[in-house]
């Protein structure tokens, strides 16, 4: 009977009305960053066997027997991905990323256990924490320990001199551990490495800036600090250590300042030099039962600055600003520490070259490679798995393109092994070609229609057959 027909008609009603959901989600998402069209690929169903085709009979006579079959409809055998390039747009946001080739970021939404996703999509940002996340907060994957280690030193002047220490191991690091893309440089918790950094993940990564020297050694005082200089023949007159106590030099230069004739009782240089012995001795406190001995310092002569221009030495103004120096070893120790970082060079700018490596730019000119974001690709792209938001995995199915065995993360340099290059500034086109899109819609649209006549022509064909009883 017309049975068979009319399961034709309703698996192409069935299978077209899948194929306009392909088209129509390829179109609604042509202005999707990075976006992947898909297409729909139909095969038939079951075929019914009228007649079992048979080989020829031995000898010569007879002939074969052909197979008669009637097939039963259409199915949708997979809904593929295209992961064609697509266009690049210019956004001049240096974290936007786009891949020209092939690969993916990978990504980790650190949340729920650090699952892993693959992105085409580059429009990422600079969290709270500092690290590079999707717009949902996942973290890029990289290399991430690159550091910059500075020799510091301070003159009898009170100048810095930042100097770039060029070892590898000891000095300044190229990122080699793969983890969370980190885009930071926190000054306040740069400290002082003078071992060499191993890079096996025993210990933790440094800080984007460190110091590679001490700038003083704090059981001698009578040792070669890197600050300033330090008489032990007499008295002890010390030079350099008013650069952790600047806002005392200013106080007591402005209380001269009023003062007639100020300049010529109290020069500044006598300013300089109390102010420095006095940060001297609140950072080595004189005792003479101290195995390096009495450096001879009373820690007033800020106070004696002052009275020579004629303030008391109990006053309040001489209170205060002797109170400008640290109180206590501990306290001008942090002092140190503060001011240093302070000092310390400043970021200005970074850059992301093709090969995915973040340069940092400082302010005295020094730069350095902070990171490195990496690739991923696949063999097979069409299993992976649209988990939405640009994310996919199932990565097992699709099949990783790396030795696993040696670099669990799947992850190599851009520009490399097949993989695309890194633009930075820009971001990846969906890929959708319109054109098209509107092309399969009418022969979409068509099929579904030609089915839905089927099943009208069947249902009058059983009609009829219904009215045979009348």
């Amino acid at each position: 009977m017309a049975f068979g027909a009319l399961s034709s008609g309703i698996s192409a009603l069935r299978s077209f009305s899948k194929g306009m959901e392909v088209i129509g989600n390829n179109i609604a998402n042509v202005n999707t960053v990075s976006f992947k069209a898909s297409r729909i690929k139909y095969s038939e169903t079951f075929n019914q066997v009228i007649t079992q085709s048979a080989p020829s009979p031995r000898g010569d006579d007879g002939s074969n027997v052909p197979a008669s079959q009637v097939g039963l409809g259409v199915q949708v055998d997979t809904i593929q991905g295209l992961f064609s390039q697509g266009g690049l747009t210019t956004t001049n946001q240096k974290t936007d990323l786009a891949i020209s080739g092939e690969g993916f970021f990978r990504v980790h939404d650190t949340l729920n256990n650090n699952r892993a996703f693959a992105t085409r999509g580059g429009d990422f940002r600079i969290d709270d924490r500092g690290f590079l996340v999707t717009t949902e907060g996942y973290r890029v994957q990289g290399a991430f320990d690159g550091a910059i280690g500075f020799e510091v030193s301070v003159d009898a002047d009170g100048q810095w001199t930042f100097i770039k220490n060029e070892d590898p191991t000891s000095g300044t690091i190229a990122p080699t551990r793969i983890g969370d893309i980190s885009l930071d440089y926190n000054k306040s918790q740069a400290t002082e490495e003078t071992t060499p950094y191993v890079a096996d993940g025993t210990v933790a990564a440094r800080n984007a800036v460190y110091f590679t020297n001490n700038l003083y050694d704090p059981t001698d005082w009578g040792a070669a600090h890197n600050v300033g200089s330090v008489d032990t023949t007499a008295g002890t007159v010390t030079a350099g250590w008013q650069a952790f106590a600047a806002d005392a030099v200013r106080a007591i230069q402005a209380q001269r300042n009023l003062v007639p004739n100020g300049e010529t009782l109290l020069p500044d240089s006598d300013i300089l030099t109390a102010v420095s012995n006095d940060f001297f001795a609140a950072l080595f406190p004189d005792d003479p039962a101290a195995p390096s001995g009495a450096h001879g310092l009373g820690g007033a002569e800020i106070t004696a600055a002052l009275v020579t221009l004629g303030l008391s030495g109990t006053g309040s103004t001489a209170v205060a600003i002797q109170g400008l120096i640290p109180g206590s070893q501990a306290a001008a120790q942090q002092r140190i520490d503060d001011v240093r970082a302070e000092e310390t060079p400043d970021l200005t700018n970074f850059s992301i070259d093709p090969e995915g490596v973040v340069r940092y730019f400082l302010s005295d000119g020094a730069s350095f490679q902070r990171g490195q974001i990496m690739l991923m690709d696949f063999n097979d792209t069409s299993a992976l798995i649209r988990e939405g938001r640009n994310l996919y995995s199932g990565f097992g199915a699709a099949g990783i393109k790396a030795d696993l065995a040696e670099n669990p993360s799947g992850l190599l340099t851009a520009g490399r092994e097949g993989l695309g290059r890194i633009q930075q500034g820009a971001l990846e086109l969906s890929n959708v070609d319109l054109t098209n899109e509107f092309a399969q819609m009418i022969t979409t649209q068509r099929g579904f229609q030609a089915g839905s006549r089927i099943i009208t022509v069947t249902d009058d064909i059983l009609q009829e057959v219904v009215n045979l009883k009348r």
